[in-house]
């Protein structure tokens, strides 16, 4: 780019340094002072003072003159610097400049050293280079003391050296000398105009003699455009003679006219730019708009043989790009029914051998019918196409006759659409698809191209069984066909990649292989450039581009930029590249619905082919569609071989599942695989388990069946949401530890534990939790395995997953809650039915819960820890509560119901009875009664009568109703905690004499 913004100028020269003068005062000054002392003193020592002067007059005047030597100095080399930097400065914009002029109108050597990338038929203008010389620049230099200063660099800078001589052809361009000199002079610049001109825009005539090589070039030489390119020579001797219309009398505008003369007199009038050769390497301006006259220059010739090389070249280009008169022959439409190629339904007669090729024929061209075969040009192929230019119609078009070609059990194909599917809809009623991957459905997506790397490994192994080569050595060894030929075609490469990224390794290894296992690509994409790199490229040697809106998408397809001329309203209009003969210009045909239904009915009676992936996994998984599963070898059972994998599509029998060991939990989906799995969860050698999910997701149900199949091992205890008994569980599984285990294996599973965690209060929550951590690090030894099911870990429960050695993720509400709980990102869907979720990364649907045989609630049976009701302890003879309660008013009715007890309210007895009542201790006896007697109060109450209750509680239990752990310990003086209460059922605390803390229940206040 040139800098024209940045202005140059001259270095200014430092003005001459004043000539030092003789200090004269400086010099008398010393000798009038030492007189004056010696006048003053009288000492003759002073004047020798006087001497200093002088001196000192002479070492000024030296050291003036020594720095003004320094300072020329230092201003000749600043001068120089500056000078050297404008040089440079001069030089490089010099060097921009070259490179603008050169790259308007190239030279004819460089288009001869490469003529593909001088084709430049996208403008009109005719400005050509009639070869090099000086010109001017246009750089100016400002600055400097006078205009003469530096003349040598002001030259320099406003000359361009090496600069084209410019012309335009379009005001007729004379040549004046030798006719051989001429005729290598208008050679070059014939090449540059039909590089810049279009052959479809602009008719040539050249004279009949001398100009025989200009036919190769395919600009047309009738009368069919209106704008021409005319060359005329005049004979020796004689008048002008041309082989158009003089040109004075060409069309304004549309006349290009070089004429070739020996003298002046004989070129034709009207002339704009005139040149005189005066030899090989020497010529002149005669007359110019841009150039002064007698400007000598060195003229760019060129020989016949060069020439040739160039027409060749754009010859090739122009019918690629359908510019030429021939291409008019390829029709603007055609259907596929049409072609005498397409015969559905035909095959080669039974015990005739078969060719190993997908040849096809898919279009009409310059010579015909167009086929393709994407086995002897392929094995893989690559379609480069804008958008509106017919790539879907192409893709369709292909597989259809190929389809036509072979039957499903010799070709299948596994379509893959990032457009949503729509237009490979139609061959779904092919019996040789074997599947249709869309971008509606990511999950399926995911799921069947991750198979692709499994149906390699299959037919490796088919290969491997039958002693094969590769597909056409087992075809010969097997006339039935059993391994056909995949083809995998793709739409919208590119968007495919974006959605999954490491798919690229995947189809590179597929490339790589894909020809000996019968396993082929059609990769189509809007912008080959970058997408389909060059480790994928290079296997792709069958290349296909419709029309491309820049020449570097040509080029990465064809090797040449021809597609980039293919008109943008002739879509299906494309250019095939399989072999090295050049790109082959082609109308695709269409392929009608009906068509499609027509191959559809040929191959009607054909078996299905083998699907190179699995359907989705079942909405429902009963343990009798496991077992059918296992049994019919779809899915595989690696406990029953002792770690053996038996996967889907293999001969080997399967044994009852039944017979291994662990608990069945589901059936798991492993699509790199090409299977199913069982998946089983055995406690005792896995460790704990955490289930994570959402409501009505099934986790209940997965911790039926982990119980279920613990059964025959040990005792399964399963806890739903209850605060009481899971605290309960917790507490005794830790006792049971402190004293040694059990003997037998025993498996807690904990339902809905966040919820549980939630409901206790703020200081149960952290002892639960520290007794549950224990219980998960320590109850291996003891033989305790714990299963814990939650819907969201929050808070102090995220501690849970690094003490669970499994953990089992089921279906969740969003992608993040599905991350933090430890599952893949890939795998989220928040529409996977209840059973739904992801174990071991992959795919899980949990059995679906049987309807017999279910492990019993032990929540719900309350048999943790009998349950005591305090009313009847009441009833008893003799019976004396004390009753701590948040309302005394509703503990007394409670209580009030017994027969024959009294309750005594503290706040409205008087002070005489409770004086008695406190110094008759454990004698006490208010009624005659059999029942007992209950002092109910408030914590304020108590505290009051502390002496009554000092002197009654060691005789009585302390029953605690609807108090806090505060008010708890403000009576009881006790730091530990019991244990925690359900609300709403009437729970009570009851501290008995001995320190025991039970709890008990109001009957009064069941809900």
């Amino acid at each position: 780019m040139i800098r024209a913004d940045v202005p140059l100028t001259l270095p200014t020269r430092p003005a001459d340094l004043p000539p030092p003068g003789f200090p004269l005062i400086a010099s008398v000054a010393p000798l009038a002072a030492a007189g004056a002392i010696w006048l003053i003193t009288g000492s003759a020592f002073v004047l020798i003072f006087a001497v200093l002067g002088p001196v000192i007059a002479v070492a000024v005047m030296l050291d003036a003159r020594r720095t003004g030597r320094r300072t020329r100095r230092t201003n000749a080399l600043d001068q120089g610097q500056a000078l050297a930097t404008l040089r440079a400065e001069v030089a490089l914009r010099h060097e921009e400049l070259l490179r603008a002029h050169w790259r308007r109108t190239p030279s004819a050597n460089s288009i001869v050293a490469a003529p593909h990338a001088a084709i430049r038929w996208t403008g009109s203008g005719a400005d050509v280079s009639l070869g090099s010389g000086a010109v001017p620049s246009g750089l100016r230099l400002d600055g400097g003391a006078a205009p003469d200063e530096h003349r040598d660099v002001r030259d320099w800078a406003a000359t361009l050296t090496e600069a084209p001589i410019d012309a335009d052809a379009g005001g007729g361009i004379g040549i004046v000398g030798p006719l051989s000199l001429g005729q290598a002079l208008a050679r070059g610049l014939l090449v540059q105009l039909a590089c810049s001109l279009a052959p479809d825009q602009v008719g040539l005539t050249v004279p009949d003699r001398g100009w025989e090589w200009a036919v190769a070039l395919p600009h047309d030489t009738g009368q069919s455009c209106a704008r021409r390119l005319v060359i005329c020579q005049a004979p020796s001797g004689g008048a002008p003679k041309s082989g158009g219309a003089p040109l004075g009398g060409a069309p304004k505008g549309s006349g290009l006219v070089v004429a070739l003369a020996g003298t002046l007199a004989e070129l034709p009038w009207g002339c704009d730019t005139i040149v005189r050769l005066q030899g090989p390497g020497r010529a002149e301006v005669l007359r110019s708009s841009v150039h002064a006259w007698g400007s000598g220059f060195r003229p760019e010739l060129i020989t016949v043989e060069q020439a040739i090389v160039v027409a060749r070249v754009l010859s090739a280009r122009a019918s690629a790009a359908g510019l030429v008169q021939n291409a008019r022959r390829v029709p603007a439409s055609v259907a596929l029914g049409e072609l005498s190629g397409f015969q559905p339904g035909y095959r080669a007669p039974h015990g005739q051998p078969q060719s190993p090729n997908l040849r096809c024929v898919i279009g009409v061209g310059e010579a015909g019918e167009v086929s393709l075969d994407l086995v002897g040009a392929g094995p893989h192929a690559v379609v480069g196409g804008t958008t509106g230019s017919g790539k879907s119609e192409l893709l369709v078009t292909w597989v259809a006759a190929m389809a036509a070609a072979a039957g499903p059990d010799e070709v299948t194909f596994l379509l893959v659409d990032f457009k949503g599917g729509a237009a490979f809809a139609p061959l779904c009623a092919l019996p040789h698809c074997v599947g249709l991957i869309t971008d509606l459905d990511v999950h399926q997506a995911a799921r069947a191209l991750a198979s692709l790397a499994a149906e390699l490994r299959y037919r490796e192994r088919v290969l491997g069984r039958a002693g094969a080569r590769d597909i056409v050595d087992l075809r010969r060894q097997d006339a039935g066909g059993a391994l056909p030929r995949l083809v995998i075609v793709v739409d919208e490469f590119a968007t495919m990649l974006t959605a999954f990224p490491d798919l690229h390794a995947l189809f590179v290894d597929i490339a790589a292989r894909g020809r000996s296992l019968g396993v082929h690509l059609i990769l189509c994409t809007q912008r080959p450039t970058g997408v389909v790199r060059d480790a994928l490229l290079a296997n792709c040697t069958l290349r296909v581009s419709l029309r491309v809106n820049n020449r570097a998408d040509s080029v990465a397809v064809l090797g040449t930029d021809a597609a980039a001329a293919l008109g943008a309203d002739q879509a299906g209009r494309c250019l095939i590249a399989a072999d090295s003969s050049g790109p082959v210009l082609c109308q695709v045909a269409t392929t009608s619905p009906r068509e499609i239904r027509s191959l559809a009915v040929a191959d009607a009676d054909a078996p299905n082919p083998r699907r190179p992936w699995l359907d989705l996994l079942p909405q429902t998984v009963s343990r009798e569609d496991l077992l059918a599963l296992v049994a019919g070898g779809t899915a595989a059972d690696e406990s029953a071989f002792g770690g053996a994998a038996v996967a889907a599509g293999h001969d080997r029998a399967v044994p009852d599942a039944r017979a291994a060991p662990g608990g069945l939990l589901g059936l798991l989906d492993e699509p790199e695989l090409q299977r199913y799995r069982v998946a089983r969860y055995e406690p005792i050698a896995e460790g704990s388990l955490l289930v994570i999910g959402g409501p009505r997701s099934g986790k209940s149900t997965a911790l039926a069946s982990v119980a279920a199949g613990f059964a025959p091992v040990g005792d399964a205890v399963l806890l739903g949401a209850d605060v009481e008994a899971v605290w309960d569980c917790l507490v005794k599984a830790r006792q049971c530890l402190d004293v040694g285990g059990s003997p037998a294996a025993r498996l807690l599973l904990l339902d809905d534990f966040d919820s549980v965690h939630a409901r206790w209060d703020q200081e149960h929550r952290p002892a639960a939790l520290e007794l549950l951590a224990g219980l998960l690090r320590d109850g291996a030894e003891g033989g305790l395995r714990i299963v814990i099911a939650a819907q969201r870990l929050t808070g102090s429960l995220q501690s849970l997953p690094a003490l669970c050695q499994r953990r089992l993720v089921l279906r969740l509400p969003d992608v993040a809650e599905h991350v933090a709980a430890g599952g893949v990102a890939a795998l989220f869907d928040d529409r996977l039915p209840p059973g739904g979720g992801s174990w071991q990364d992959h795919r899980i649907q949990l059995l679906a819960p049987e309807q017999s045989g279910a492990i019993p609630d032990v929540a719900a049976q309350r048999d943790i820890e009998p349950r005591t009701d305090a009313v009847a302890l009441l009833g008893r003879p003799g019976q004396t509560l004390l009753v701590v309660s948040d309302s005394p008013s509703r503990s007394a009715a409670a209580l009030g119901t017994v027969p024959g007890a009294r309750v005594v309210d503290l706040a409205a007895v008087s002070h005489g009875e409770l004086a008695e009542a406190a110094q008759a201790g454990a004698s006490l006896r208010l009624s005659e009664s059999q029942s007992g007697t209950a002092f109910v109060g408030d914590v304020d109450a108590w505290q009051a009568q502390w002496s009554l209750l000092g002197a009654l509680r060691p005789h009585a239990d302390l029953v605690f109703d609807g108090c806090s752990l505060a008010d708890y310990r403000a009576i009881s003086r006790r730091r530990d905690l019991p244990p925690p209460l359900a609300p709403n059922r009437g729970r009570v605390w009851v501290l008995r004499p001995d320190g025991a803390v039970h709890r008990a229940t109001l009957r009064a206040q069941v809900v």
